[in-house]
């Protein structure tokens, strides 16, 4: 009975922390907090220290839930099955997940805000990524500050 238990948990922790994107519920509720936040009151950070803290202390990283900017290049950009919007940053050797709500999807694509090597400058939520990420973190309710 104990390892039944075990498997499930197991299976529960592996599916729910599977995900890099997250769900469209907590996209918006990070949306919201984003969007009510003063942008002169967020912290401007490096991708990379940021990529350190949670590599280190994924479970209870000090940043995680906080409200940060982010400023790199877009190396990549996508639209999930979900409806979100997806634009990866790179800062040095860090990248990062950047997940948005359709509000960029006019955004995107050449010559426009958000395209491949263009400089950005991106606020959001610091969550924990999925096992499987390739990123140990992403932002969710992302706002696009400048290009």
């Amino acid at each position: 009975m104990r390892m039944h238990l075990l498997f499930i948990l197991f299976t529960y922790t592996l599916i729910t922390g599977c995900s890099t994107i997250g769900s469209n519920y907590q996209n918006q509720a990070a949306a919201k907090i984003v969007g009510q936040r003063d942008s002169s009151n967020i912290e401007r950070h490096n991708i990379g220290s940021l990529n350190t803290s949670f590599q280190n202390n994924v479970a209870s990283s000090k940043f995680s839930g906080d409200i940060v900017e982010l400023t790199g290049k877009v190396v990549a950009f996508s639209l999930t099955e979900n409806g979100l919007y997806t634009v990866t940053i790179q800062n040095d050797e860090s990248k990062v997940v950047c997940i948005f709500n359709n509000s960029i999807s006019g955004k995107l694509g050449d010559d426009r805000a958000i395209r491949s090597g263009a400089t950005v400058t991106i606020q959001g939520q610091c969550a924990a990524s999925g096992l499987f990420s390739s990123t140990s973190f992403s932002l969710n309710g992302c706002r696009l500050v400048s290009n």
